[in-house]
């Protein structure tokens, strides 16, 4: 084990400053040490190093980031116990609760070393002190990188005491945590008050934070409510200490997050509290999956019910003019991303709603698109809208009344890439995939099937559609609206896209009230745009007119030249140019592998895939690039 030649110049350095705390701080031999210590430096030098530290800090009467952050170096390779071995001990209470955020977070990384093993997080767990410091600076510190370091620690505590998972432990070892540090932060008085005394406005008034400091604090309770409700629902939302809980009328630390703690007039914090809200409904999240046909909920959208959370985001949605016209403008983007999220996240029980408040949810959507194209192309121009769109369940747009069916408003002539990225989203079809339907109103299958369904109709709606998705995947100047240009073309190129027999079409009928056309219906509707013909995948449907006729010439057409553009970029990777052709460049690929594997012929289907082959061999840029590579070689 070796010494770094720079240890003995900081030692003295320490050594000078606790004889005479007037004394500067070497920082050019500290700098030097910090780089020196490796994992083979003998261990008594980091030992040395961080008593030598914590008994300088409190006399230090300059700047302490220099030797704090070789603390954290020289800590870098020792274990918790290493650090309770120290002699004499490292304060860590003293180093949490000093006023300056660099002490703070040498403290903070040397506590953080508990959060590898349960072992060690049992030994912080049985310091009610020194948890509630950690709990208290967490919430009360001004310093952001200080809240996010404590908040850190204390998850880690959290989580490894929860899984038992060793990080640190050799080979992986795993050791079972006793849940001792949950027990800390919610069964003990002084810790379990903390959360609930910083971050109320109405009461608690222990706590000395001004208002602006705890409605930071709030938002920091919320993060941890959010986070630990995904590990351990049930410790969140349990009582634990009713005669702390009461003070604050709430039953538990989640009804106090959610209900009993922000002030709903201040407009940032009602912000902050709907994102809240957003993270809840994705824990326990059913989506498509059928391990329970007939759970269609979860815990957390069952308490945001039960407490009429959810049913007023929705009123707030489907009537805005619910919401002051000044906190409109604040509250209107998170309330459609929380719709959004539900949408997604619970397609069967959004659909389990009544058709008045479903169409009342299309109608929303469909007046929002009724605007110009210049209008689309302002800052004003409905994404949120879009959002919920494209979150919807299909087969509710599929069974969607024709005269406020939104997903046909969505114009493809004007360059706004949240209309590509929400058509691509609907026409791809579900992530999820499944061989067989349920009985549920909808599921990964039924959505596969009204995917398909739903792009064929809306061709037969709008004849140019792929000429303006074409058009605009050329618009190389407007690189992100091109990018999904070209993802839309990628995303029916992967389409997961399912069939209906005409027996699958008439059990729908017959067990839900959203009904799937049969093969016969959907080429009855169609006539105009699949001439006879209904491919049963994306790649299929790309070989077939409209689109046989726009996207494969865009996809065989060599990419656009660096030299076309002013500012030329051959060899810049982040160039518009090499961004697109690269992404222009993977779509053709994914044809190509999607048809070199299929059965499906076309007319002119070889000669389709031996130039596919060929473009592919050829690279992003093509022969193009090969050629001006030639002149800029020649022009050297």
């Amino acid at each position: 084990m070796a010494v770094p030649s720079s240890f003995p110049a900081v030692k003295k350095n320490l050594d000078e400053i606790l004889a005479d705390p007037s004394r500067d701080l070497d920082t050019l031999s500290i700098e030097k040490l910090k780089l020196e210590i490796t994992e083979s430096t003998d261990p008594t030098v980091p030992a040395t190093l961080l008593s030598q530290i914590a008994q300088v800090l409190p006399v230090l009467q300059e700047d302490p980031t220099p030797i704090t952050t070789l603390g954290i170096k020289a800590a870098t390779f020792v274990g918790f116990s290493d650090l309770q071995a120290i002699k004499p001990p490292v304060d860590l209470i003293a180093g949490i609760k000093a006023p300056s955020p660099p002490v703070n977070l040498l403290a903070l990384d040397l506590l953080g070393k508990a959060g590898r093993a349960p072992g060690d997080a049992a030994i912080v767990a049985g310091n009610s002190a020194l948890v509630a410091s950690l709990v208290e600076l967490w919430l009360t510190t001004s310093n952001t990188d200080v809240a996010q370091a404590a908040f850190d620690v204390l998850w880690s505590l959290l989580q490894v005491d929860y899984s038992g998972i060793e990080t640190d432990g050799e080979k992986g070892s795993k050791a079972s945590g006793q849940g001792l540090v949950w027990r800390r932060v919610f069964a003990d008085r002084d810790v379990y008050g903390l959360l609930f005394s910083n971050c109320s406005l109405t009461a608690g008034t222990s706590s000395k934070l001004s208002s602006r400091d705890r409605s930071v604090a709030q938002g920091r309770l919320m993060e941890f409510v959010a986070k630990a409700g995904a590990l351990r629902w049930d410790v969140v939302s349990s009582s634990h200490i009713p005669e702390i809980e009461s003070v604050y009328g709430a039953d538990s630390l989640l009804h106090f997050a959610a209900c009993c703690m922000v002030d709903t007039r201040d407009v940032l914090m009602r912000m902050t509290q709907l994102n809240f809200f957003r993270e809840l409904i994705q824990i326990g999240a059913p989506g498509l999956s059928p391990g329970n046909s007939s759970v269609h909920s979860s815990q957390a959208l069952d308490f945001l019910v039960g407490q009429k959370v959810h049913q007023q985001i929705l009123e707030y949605f489907l009537d805005p003019s619910q919401m002051d016209p000044i906190d409109a403008q604040f509250l209107s983007n998170p309330v459609m991303a929380y719709v959004s999220q539900y949408a997604q996240l619970y397609p069967n029980h959004l659909l389990s709603f009544s058709r008045d408040i479903l169409n009342r949810m299309l109608t929303r959507i469909y007046q929002s698109f009724q605007i110009s194209s210049a209008q689309w192309m302002q800052h004003s121009a409905p994404i949120g809208e879009l959002t919920v769109l494209g979150s919807l369940p299909r087969i509710l747009l599929l069974n969607a009344p024709s005269h406020v069916n939104p997903l046909h408003s969505v114009p493809t002539n004007v360059a706004r890439k949240e209309c590509l990225d929400t058509l691509s989203r609907i026409f791809h079809g579900p992530a999820e995939s499944s061989e067989s339907m349920t009985n549920n109103a909808t599921d990964a299958y039924k959505e596969a099937v009204a995917a398909r369904i739903l792009y064929f109709t809306f061709i037969n709606d709008r004849q140019n559609f792929w000429q303006d998705v074409s058009n605009t995947a050329d618009m190389v100047a407007l690189a992100d609206v091109a990018l999904s240009a070209i993802g839309l073309i990628k995303a029916v190129v992967t389409a997961n896209w399912k069939t209906l027999s005409d027996e699958d079409a008439k059990r729908t009928v017959e067990s839900s009230p959203y009904k799937l056309p049969s093969e016969n219906e959907l080429l009855s509707r169609t006539a105009s745009s699949t001439q006879g013909i209904l491919p049963t995948t994306g790649p299929w449907a790309l070989l077939t007119p409209p689109a046989l006729t726009t996207v494969l010439p865009y996809l065989f057409k060599p990419p656009r030249s660096y030299h076309e553009f002013v500012s030329g970029g051959a060899g810049d990777t982040e160039s518009n140019v090499w961004r697109v052709a690269t992404a222009k460049y993977d779509a053709l690929v994914a044809l190509h592998d999607a048809l070199r594997g299929s059965t499906v012929q076309v007319e002119s289907s070889e000669d389709i895939l031996r130039t596919l082959a060929q473009r592919v061999r050829q690279g992003p840029m093509g022969l193009a690039s090969q050629v001006g590579n030639r002149v800029e070689t020649l022009g050297a």
